[in-house]
């Protein structure tokens, strides 16, 4: 008769669950890494590629209305909407009508009207530079009021204005100065408009501490 060998029960116990193991090891693995994977996964893998240099072609992605860096202005310091400051060649300077009055021995005003006609606000702020220029003579006028400037912002078509204060020569008063044109440099600018002056002989104290003649800043009235 033959005889069966029969392992022992430890051993046969621990072959099935090996054999048990082997067979579901690699499908439970894939379900964990599924189930475990936040749902953000996604979104934030396409967020990181689209960062990354060259994955808009070589392009830097702005918002709408801006550009990066500078903004729509270049680094002008005009922002968005913004105004930079009033450029001579976007100017048009008049002297406002009834300019120049006086009574005897007092002084004049010449009202100087200075108009946007670009296509943005701009602004200025401050004294603009002026001489008044006769046949021999330039007088670069002082700063003589107490006001204190204000930035002032034009919009197009409109108009803002300054004045010249000055001092009538009369006769005995001191040296007679008969100027033929007034060169204003607006406020922050370098170019200069020149405006004929239509009125009468100015006492000339340029070298005055305090002189009758001077002017106002910009935005006065």
């Amino acid at each position: 008769m033959l005889r069966l060998r029969t392992a022992p029960l430890a051993a046969i116990t621990v072959l099935t669950a090996t054999l048990a193991l082997t067979a579901c090891g690699g499908s439970g693995a894939g379900k964990v890494a599924t189930s475990d994977t936040p749902s953000s996964t996604g979104s934030g893998s396409s967020a990181a590629a689209s960062s990354a240099p060259g994955a808009d072609g070589g392009r830097s992605m702005a918002p709408s209305g801006g550009s990066i860096g500078g903004g729509t202005n270049g680094g002008t310091g005009v922002g968005a909407g913004g105004s930079g400051h009033c450029l001579t060649s976007q100017l048009a300077f008049a002297v406002s009508p009834g300019s120049g009055a006086q009574s005897a021995g007092s002084q004049g005003v010449v009202t100087i009207t200075l108009t946007n006609n670009g296509a943005k606000p701009c602004v200025m702020k401050g004294y603009p530079g002026v001489d008044l220029v006769g046949a021999t003579t330039k007088w670069s006028l002082t700063r003589g009021t107490a006001e204190t400037p204000s930035a002032v912002t034009v919009r197009p078509n409109a108009t803002t204005t300054f004045n010249i204060f000055y001092l009538p020569f009369t006769k005995g008063s001191g040296q007679e100065f008969k100027p033929k044109s007034i060169v204003i440099t607006p406020p922050g600018e370098t170019h200069s408009h020149t405006l004929p002056w239509t009125f009468s002989s100015v006492l000339l104290q340029d070298g005055a501490t305090h002189p009758g003649t001077y002017i106002s800043p910009v935005g006065s009235k």
